[in-house]
């Protein structure tokens, strides 16, 4: 297969090894920070339940999305999926979704790397996240190659301290402190704490479904998005139970529950302030936040590029760098959109408009897995759901459960959030329809059908 996947088009670099150091190095900041507070609210046991909920919920909808993105390998993603199954509308929506969840992601990363620095250095927090926007445009616009290898060492350098504290922590984990001095606090909030750790346990996942939007910059995706996805799915629940289990045992609960710094404050209570992992941990664990900052700017850039491209957004943000094919001002520009979001308005309560968009998404992905079994069932398909419908129709029950989780805990930032929807409505049915590129992978797709579906027409005629 060529580097280049077509004319004008995304360079192709990635093998399975990239897409699954971009699938965990997206996440695996969720690991270093604010996944404890659902400690808080469920307790360990209950957190674990929690966690492993949310881990059925994300590992079906990877399957599923998997299915599709070897059936329709293109940087729209979801775009693509909901398009093909549902029409236009849907697909525009689920895109305006995805954008919103990595788009306001990005600049939360940002703002909380900047809070890291000041804590170490008396620099100004949104200084240090101009620099990093500038800093990682400058290395996304270079190419897909470069930052993958970046994302490489950042990731890796991230899991080696993660590693390094269940070596030294699990010996010395307490069960009193998983579970209570008389092991009666297995659930101490009951199924309420389960139900309010999950947008927590969220967290620990949130943004993996990005790796099939670099199916048009993967080299083979029919065979390396499985692979590459899957296996990053499978890393980030062992990496968060391990995690969870060993700073809980090592802090207890009352403690991580509320820890701004849950990693290096669970060592500093067993071992001591100046333990020499908790102070590496507290300047190399910069490496995870990095990691997943530089991943979440790889899931907005590639949805703007390609609705830019289909003819939604403005055509310039579609434009590729003349050497390097980058999407250059699908980069540059939401992140400077995010930044100034950030700025106004509070990043925990942002995070709320990412949680929804992103929950959205992965209904409307889940579904189209099902229409498209049903309207196209001889398709070819490299890559199957196993025991369809039944991961896919768990998925979809689970992220409805999860999504009104998110509506019932902060009931304003939902009405927020169907404002932005209806706003995007309208905007479609006055601009975007009006300005299809049909010429675009996307579109063109459904040429390819068309033409198929004559072939098989006439050929039923001779017969």
């Amino acid at each position: 297969m060529s580097d280049v996947n077509q004319e004008g088009g995304l360079k192709r670099t990635l093998g399975a090894f990239q897409l699954w150091v971009i699938g965990v190095g997206v996440v695996i900041s969720g690991n270093f920070f604010g996944w404890n507070f659902g400690i808080a609210s469920a307790g360990y046991t209950g957190f674990v339940v929690a966690i492993a909920l949310t881990a059925i919920m994300y590992l079906c909808m990877v399957l599923g999305i998997c299915e599709l993105a070897t059936v329709m390998p293109y940087a729209g993603g979801p775009y693509a999926f909901a398009r093909r199954t549902m029409g236009r509308l849907p697909a525009f929506i689920t895109g305006i979704g995805v954008v919103l969840e990595y788009m306001i992601a990005a600049p939360v990363i940002a703002l909380g790397i900047g809070g890291y620095v000041n804590f170490l250095f008396p620099v100004n927090p949104v200084l240090v996240a101009l620099v990093l926007y500038i800093v990682f445009c400058g290395v996304h616009i270079m190419g897909i190659g470069e930052m993958a290898k970046l994302e490489t060492v950042l990731t890796i350098a991230a899991l080696l301290l993660l590693v390094m504290l269940w070596v030294v922590g699990f010996p010395n984990i307490s069960t009193a402190n998983l579970f209570g001095a008389d092991h009666s606090t297995f659930f101490p909030n009951g199924f309420a704490g389960v139900w309010g750790a999950c947008p927590y346990a969220m967290w620990l996942f949130l943004a993996v479904e990005m790796v099939p939007m670099l199916a048009e910059e993967t080299v083979d995706p029919e065979k390396n998005l499985p692979k590459g996805n899957i296996a990053a799915m499978i890393t980030l629940l062992i990496l968060c139970f391990l995690t969870s289990t060993v700073c809980t045992g090592l802090a207890g609960m009352d403690i991580i529950g509320v820890s701004g710094d849950p990693l290096s404050e669970a060592l500093t209570v067993h071992f001591g302030e100046n333990f020499w992992l908790a102070k590496l941990i507290a300047t190399v664990g910069l490496a995870g936040l990095l990691a997943s900052f530089s991943g979440v700017m790889i899931g907005y850039s590639r949805q703007v590029f390609a609705l830019a491209r289909l003819g939604y957004l403005p055509a310039f943000m579609g434009k590729l760098h003349p050497t390097r094919r980058t999407p250059v001002w699908a980069i540059i520009l939401p992140g400077v959109v995010g930044l100034v979001l950030v700025t106004f308005i509070n990043p925990d309560e942002l995070i709320l408009l990412s949680t929804f968009g992103a929950l959205i998404t992965y209904v409307v992905m889940n579904v189209a897995v099902i229409i498209l079994r049903k309207t196209e069932p001889n398709l070819h398909r490299p890559y199957r759901v196993p025991l369809f419908p039944v991961l896919t129709l768990i998925s979809i029950a689970l992220a409805c459960v999860w999504l009104f989780a998110s509506i019932f805990r902060e009931p304003i930032w939902f009405v927020v959030n169907l404002i932005i929807f209806g706003a995007a409505i309208i905007y479609y049915f006055t601009y975007a329809r009006h300005h299809i590129n049909l010429d675009a992978p996307e579109e063109a797709m459904f040429n390819d059908i068309d033409a198929h579906q004559d072939e098989l027409a006439m050929s039923s005629e001779e017969e």
